[in-house]
């Protein structure tokens, strides 16, 4: 299952996992997250973003 699919899941939208990257101290803008999400994005920075982004769901899927 993908990050978005998981989201839907979980009810998050993109401006929320933004927002909790933020707190986490990723400073990631919308349009970057998209392509991150899409996977038009790779470099190394989006790997650890999308790795993150697996971590915040999980705890999310947890609750």
């Amino acid at each position: 299952m993908d990050i978005k699919e998981r989201m839907a899941n979980v009810g998050m939208t993109q401006v929320d996992m933004i927002l909790e990257l933020q707190k986490r101290g990723y400073a990631v803008q919308p349009p970057m997250m998209s392509s991150i999400l899409r996977g038009v994005y790779t470099y190394p920075k989006a790997k650890q973003i999308l790795a993150v982004c697996k971590e915040i769901l999980k705890e999310r899927e947890n609750e």
